[in-house]
This record gives structure tokens, C-alpha cells and sequence, in this order.
């Protein structure tokens, strides 16, 4: 059997049976009732045919845990307990297609939607412009209540019959923030000049989601360097990795950069080319599956393309499993195709159109949408 075809094959990955070790990773489609938060008819569409497509698991996009946390319009909530129902509803429309589901839980911090007047909370009081920031310091108790609502959302997607969380400690938001010595400068137990003094929120946190949801899978999902200078780097990304293992998380997804980091260096890359320059965190995904060995499964996302590439990655033991975003909005059928036999890469041209959509209704391929009826051409943008 090649390592091809193992990827198409049953696995354990975090703890969760899966008929393959293709990911759906956790993408923003931005399809949820604007007041409410609660996912759409259209939403659900969405996750079901993500599901029918073969995918050996799903990942929501990001729940914000509390209203103070919502980082965008028409992101699902769960932040109360009226939320479940409807998302007990969304869980039930996947598990249909005998597709797990994770949802990732997250708190936008420093870059939440504010009301006029209020200032997003953050790791230290900040302005700058440059990065879209302006945020005052949380307070340990503010700090206290957010790990709070973290869990009561853990429990809340327990009750919605969720196969799991994944907590979002990537991308700039606020856990991530507390990670970074650009914006964490507390001097009290919540700060410190190393990294892992600075996640003791993270710590904490994971903590208390165990107590409260039992042996459900606890994922995470890393930014494993910063990518701006003045930054934590891949080495202290790799620690922290080490230490989640530690804290017994299921899995690390490992991706990295920030929405203010270097263009270059941020996690969805434009000008990805099939077998050239695919999977840009596999070096470091690889250095953390050596160190954390069996505690955890390593889940690498990133530019992935083909079946090849992440093959060759499997074979040399980069990562366990594989996380793919934007092939999905391109193809939400892809891994189907690929387990038909037709082994070429994704159509997905990493034009990054498709999230440029978030900003006015569920996202889509436009390339794709366009090849379909025959008008094909890149974006102006791409």
C-alpha cells in the first residue's frame, strides 16, 4: 500500500475514528444570522456538502466564546446556552454523511467588534494603527471570566453533540495575543520574556476545559512562529507545542503567522504551486512530532495541494494528518475525487478571493463559481 492511499484509509487521529487523515480545516464562511449568531440554513448547506465530500473530518469555523470576543459579522456564536439547539441541528446535518465535527472555540481580543465607545480587551493596553489594534489590559479577573466562557463553551458543544473542540490559539487572536512579546507586556503571572510564562493563560485554560467536558478530544491549533520580527519564533512555537502535549491536548494543528505579521509570513500564502512549494510549516510540524512523539497527533495546514505532497510528508513523518482550507471552498468534493482515482491536485489557485468575501456574505470560490459558467478569469485582486 502506498502512502498515497494511506492517507484515504481509516485512522485514529485525537482520539476520534476517521474514515481518512484529510482535515477540513477551521475556515470563517461567515454564514450565521447577523443578531443571533446562529448558523443559517445556508450555513448548514454549506457543512453538509463539506461532509458528503468526503473529508475525514470537519472543523467549524471559529465560535466566539463571548459576545466581548466576536470578530467579525455573521460568525456563529456559543456564547449561550440558546445556541445549542441550532448547533445540535448543524452537528446532526454532518454526522448524516458519518462525518465527525470539531468546533473551534476562540476570543478575538484586541481585534473584537467593539460597541461605541468600549475598547476590545487585550494581553496589555495598546494603540497601533499599523496592526488595527486599540486595546486596554485585561484585568486578572476579566482573565479569570474568559477562561470561564471558554469552558462554558466546551460544554455547550458537548451538549450539542460536538465531536470535539479545538481551541484557537493561532492567527492573532487573543490567546495568541498573550503568546506574543509584542503584545503581551504584563508584568504579573499573565506576562514574562518566555513564551511559556506568557501562555499560562493557555495553561490554565486547557485546565479547566478537561474538568469541565471529561475525555472529550481537545484539540489546539497553533501559530507556531509569529512571523514579524520582535516576534516568538519557531522555537519557542515548538515548546509551547511540547507543553501542550504535556497539558495532554489530542492533537496540534500547526499552522502560523498573524493577521499583522509579514505578508510573507502569514498563514494563507498566495502563489502556491503543486509539489513546489507546498506545506510551508511542515519543517516545524516535523520538529514537534519528534519531540512530543506519541502524546499528540500533529495535523499540518499550510499550502497544501496534492495527494503527493502530503504522501511524501506522511512517509517522512511531518504530521499525522492534513488540514486543507481553501482546496475545500474550491472543491468541496475534492477528497471524493482523489479517492475515485483521480489523483490530480486541487483546482484551488491560492488567489486568496475567496476570502475577501467574508465581509459580505458566505464565502465561495469565485474562480471556480466563474469556470462554471464558462467566464473563467482570475480576479483583478489575485
Amino acid at each position: 500500500m502506498s502512502y498515497i492511499d494511506t492517507l484515504l484509509r481509516q485512522a485514529t487521529l485525537g482520539k476520534l475514528n476517521l474514515k481518512n487523515r484529510i482535515v477540513r480545516s477551521a475556515t470563517m464562511l461567515s454564514g450565521a444570522e447577523e443578531k443571533t449568531g446562529k448558523p443559517t440554513d445556508k450555513l448548514t448547506g454549506r457543512y453538509k456538502e463539506l461532509a458528503a465530500g468526503g473529508v475525514g473530518l470537519i472543523i467549524t469555523g471559529h465560535l466566539y466564546v463571548s459576545p466581548q470576543g466576536q470578530a467579525s459579522p455573521r460568525q456563529v456564536s456559543i456564547s449561550s446556552d440558546e445556541n445549542v439547539p441550532e448547533l445540535a441541528k448543524l452537528v446532526e446535518a454532518v454526522h448524516e454523511f458519518g462525518c465527525p465535527i470539531i468546533f473551534q472555540i476562540s476570543h478575538a481580543g484586541a481585534v473584537a467588534m467593539k460597541k461605541e465607545g468600549e475598547l476590545a480587551l487585550g494581553p496589555s493596553d495598546l494603540i497601533d494603527p499599523n496592526k488595527g489594534i486599540h486595546c486596554r489590559a485585561m484585568t486578572v479577573s476579566e482573565i479569570h471570566s474568559t477562561i470561564d466562557d471558554f469552558a462554558k463553551a466546551a460544554k455547550r458543544a458537548k451538549a450539542a453533540n460536538a465531536d470535539g473542540i479545538q481551541v484557537h490559539l493561532a492567527h492573532g487572536f487573543l490567546l495568541n495575543q498573550f503568546l506574543s512579546p509584542i503584545l503581551n507586556k504584563r508584568k504579573d503571572a499573565y506576562g514574562g520574556d518566555d513564551i511559556i510564562k506568557r501562555a499560562r493563560i493557555v495553561f490554565e485554560l486547557l485546565e479547566e476545559l478537561r474538568y469541565r467536558v471529561g475525555e472529550l478530544p481537545i484539540w489546539v491549533k497553533i501559530s507556531v512562529t509569529e512571523g514579524i520580527e520582535g516576534g516568538y519564533d519557531s522555537l519557542d512555537g515548538i515548546r509551547l507545542a511540547e507543553e501542550l502535549a504535556k497539558m495532554k491536548a489530542d492533537a496540534i494543528e500547526v499552522s502560523g503567522g498573524t493577521f499583522y505579521g509579514d505578508d510573507a509570513l502569514k498563514p494563507s500564502r498566495t502563489g502556491i504551486t503543486a509539489g513546489q512549494n507546498e506545506g510551508y510549516f511542515a519543517e516545524e510540524a516535523r520538529a514537534i512530532k519528534e519531540k512530543i512523539k506519541t502524546h499528540a497527533n500533529v495535523i499540518l495546514v499550510g499550502g497544501l495541494r496534492s495527494l503527493q505532497t502530503m504522501g511524501n510528508f506522511y512517509e517522512k513523518g511531518v504530521a499525522d494528518g492534513f488540514g486543507l482550507s481553501r482546496p475545500l471552498i474550491a472543491e468541496p468534493d475534492l477528497v471524493n475525487r482523489w479517492a475515485s482515482g483521480d489523483r490530480e491536485p486541487s483546482e484551488c489557485i491560492s488567489c486568496n478571493a475567496c476570502s475577501r468575501l467574508i465581509k459580505t456574505g458566505l464565502v465561495y470560490c469565485p474562480v471556480m463559481r466563474d469556470a462554471a459558467e464558462g467566464t473563467w478569469a482570475p480576479p483583478p485582486e489575485c
